[in-house]
């Protein structure tokens, strides 16, 4: 019989069926949470809301006047973007784990949420990519002081909404 050349040098069954447990009730979502959902100016409509209606397109009614917003799928680009980098750490939490790693697992997984919050902050702050802006809201961006031509970046509520979080299914 041949012999597999594997040496057991300590038996962590018990801390590598811990962290299994704990990780895959884990979720990383990136995203605009509840509480960061809520606008400074005050608008009836919550930055998460928002968020939804940029990212798929939509027409709705602002202030009286029917606006159609073009799709700007920030989220899903940034993700994309950030797909290389955010599974590397998702696979470093998945060897942690099976090395009984519980908090280097979790390490490893916040790092996955923050790279893919960042890349998604970074597709609304370069702006190149997203469906320009008509000339009708440029007009009235200048008509109000507001300065640039970025979608999405007005006075940087939406932006500054971004998060992500670690959490349990």
């Amino acid at each position: 019989m041949k012999k597999s050349g594997l040496t057991v040098r300590a038996d962590n069954a018990v801390s590598v069926l811990e962290s299994l447990r704990q990780l895959s009730g884990m979720d990383v979502l990136v995203g605009i949470p509840e509480d960061k959902a809520g606008r400074e100016d005050g608008s009836p409509i919550n930055n998460a809301e928002l968020g939804y209606l940029h990212s798929t397109g939509a027409t709705v009614e602002i202030d009286g006047t029917t606006v159609t917003l073009p799709p700007r799928p920030f989220l899903e680009m940034g993700i994309e973007d950030s797909k290389p980098r955010t599974t590397a750490h998702l696979k470093a939490a998945a060897t942690a784990t099976l090395e009984g790693q519980t908090e280097a697992a979790m390490r490893d997984l916040e790092s996955a949420g923050q790279i893919a919050r960042d890349a998604a902050k970074a597709i609304i702050g370069a702006g190149d990519r997203l469906h320009p802006l008509s000339e009708k809201t440029l007009e009235r961006r200048r008509a109000e002081g507001i300065p640039g031509d970025k979608p999405l970046y007005a006075h940087g509520y939406l932006l500054r909404s971004i998060n992500y979080v670690v959490r349990k299914k």
